[in-house]
């Protein structure tokens, strides 16, 4: 069945294209018919795209894709005896492609040799004079006219007389005059983005990558991480947080950010009060290899487990039956409501982790960064269980499960029923505190290494 479904499908598709075909191919005949011989062999070229086997299409676009070829290839000939090289070089790159474009179809027409010829001596002629031309603003320091003009001989001839290097200069020399600009100015960020930019496009040169190197070294802004103080009862709330905060800034995506590990960090905060106090040349940052301290306080770690609560709910079980009469044999549907009893299940579970942080310079103990905020990781479940069939529970209410009483209650309808189903097919395992907790400290710890990741002395 399968193979026949999918030859019905190619019969279909073919015998669709078929019809575009020949709708083009009329097409094409009344340009034709018309002296319009362009529009003719555009509509040619449609038909025979939409059918290879349209023999019409085919006889079509050779008569009239020749015809226009040829008044391509005049203008090619007018062109070289005018002495106009571009107007000779761009006719016949005019010509060569639109006789490639309909030869790609299996229909061959075809361009005298001696027009190839008049291109073949009017290229190089004309590439000579415009890569002059652009050899001549690359001397002007006019880089962007100059890369213009090189980008247009590779279009027409790749290999013209080593024409990449000379467009390499063109496109790298303003760039690394700019990194240069912006490292003087210790602009260090700026410096390496476009020494960086000529490196990673452009491979090597001059010195762009020691400079880079130099921008990189000079713009990292390494940070040693002193013990968070934990102002929580959650033993090592503050080790737990610190940590995390330490890998979501190794992992950041930026060259100019770095971790230290250092030792003795005591020391190091010692050494830099003192030297703040006393007004000395200190310098603890390079003494201990890092450039800013980040300080911080735990002042909030909640996980709370909540409570299972269980519900015993009343509803009905609903059922559909058939009567048949006896004597006229028609069938009828009764819907009775059996009472019944199903559970709704709750539990949430909660946690809170509140910081307070600041990243200050180790040299001048200026504030670069900082911020307190309280942020919070929860899940809950409720749902439903019930023993029998669920797809025909429905809810409401009932008093006496063996009597009726004028407190009993069906709700069948449509909101209240895909309400209950809804619960019956919850979700029935909650994330645990463990799960919670991961979750929490990770997106507090990227929260902080975001905030930090977009600190930017420069601006």
């Amino acid at each position: 069945m399968r193979k026949i479904y999918f030859l019905l499908i190619a019969i279909s598709i073919f015998g669709l294209s078929s019809c575009v075909s020949k709708r083009y191919a009329k097409q094409g005949l009344k340009y034709e018919q018309a002296g319009m011989y362009e529009m003719a062999a555009e509509a040619f070229y449609k038909s025979i795209m939409a059918n290879p086997k349209n023999i019409d299409a085919a006889i079509g676009l050779k008569k009239n894709g020749q015809r226009v070829l040829d008044d391509r290839i005049l203008n090619v000939h007018q062109a070289y005896s005018s002495g106009n090289d571009k107007e000779t070089v761009y006719k016949f790159i005019d010509a060569k492609a639109y006789q490639n474009m309909v030869n790609a179809t299996g229909v061959t027409i075809s361009m005298p040799e001696r027009t190839e010829e008049y291109y073949n001596e009017a290229r190089p002629r004309y590439l000579s004079k415009r890569y002059d031309e652009a050899r001549l603003l690359l001397e002007e320091e006019k880089f962007k006219a100059a890369e213009d003009i090189f980008a247009e001989i590779k279009r027409i001839d790749r290999d013209f007389q080593g024409v990449d290097e000379h467009m390499k200069v063109s496109i790298c020399e303003p760039l690394y005059r700019d990194g240069n600009e912006f490292l003087k100015n210790a602009m260090f960020r700026k410096a390496y983005d476009k020494f960086n930019t000529i490196i990673v496009n452009h491979g090597t040169y001059k010195d762009a990558k020691d400079l880079r190197d130099e921008a990189l070294n000079k713009g990292t802004i390494t940070i040693a991480i002193s013990p968070f103080t934990n102002n929580t009862n959650r033993n090592n709330a503050n080790v737990l947080i610190e940590g995390k905060i330490s890998s979501a800034l190794t992992t950041l995506n930026n060259p100019f950010i770095k971790v230290v590990d250092i030792k003795n960090t005591q020391t190091f905060v010692n050494e830099q009060h003192r030297g703040t106090q006393l007004g000395s040349d200190i310098q603890v940052g390079r003494m201990l290899a890092a450039k800013a301290l980040l300080t911080g306080s735990v002042l909030k770690y909640e996980a709370n487990e909540g409570r299972t609560s269980q519900e015993e709910k009343r509803g009905y079980l609903k059922e559909v039956i058939t009567i048949k009469n006896k004597e006229t044999g028609e069938e009828t549907k009764e819907t009775k409501y059996h009472k019944t009893v199903y559970t709704e299940v709750r539990k949430s579970n909660r946690t809170v982790v509140g910081i307070r942080y600041q990243l200050s310079s180790s040299e001048t103990s200026a504030v670069l960064v900082s911020d307190a905020f309280e942020q919070r990781a929860d899940d809950e479940v409720h749902y439903a269980l019930f023993q029998g069939d669920k797809s025909k529970l429905i809810p409401g209410y009932w008093e006496f499960a063996d009597k009726a009483s004028i407190k009993d209650k069906i709700n069948d309808n449509p909101n209240e029923v895909a309400a209950l189903q809804q619960l019956l097919g919850a979700k029935q395992t909650i994330k645990t505190l463990d799960a919670l907790e991961a979750e929490l400290t990770d997106a507090v710890a990227k929260r902080v290494a975001n905030r930090i990741n977009l600190y930017n002395p420069e601006q």
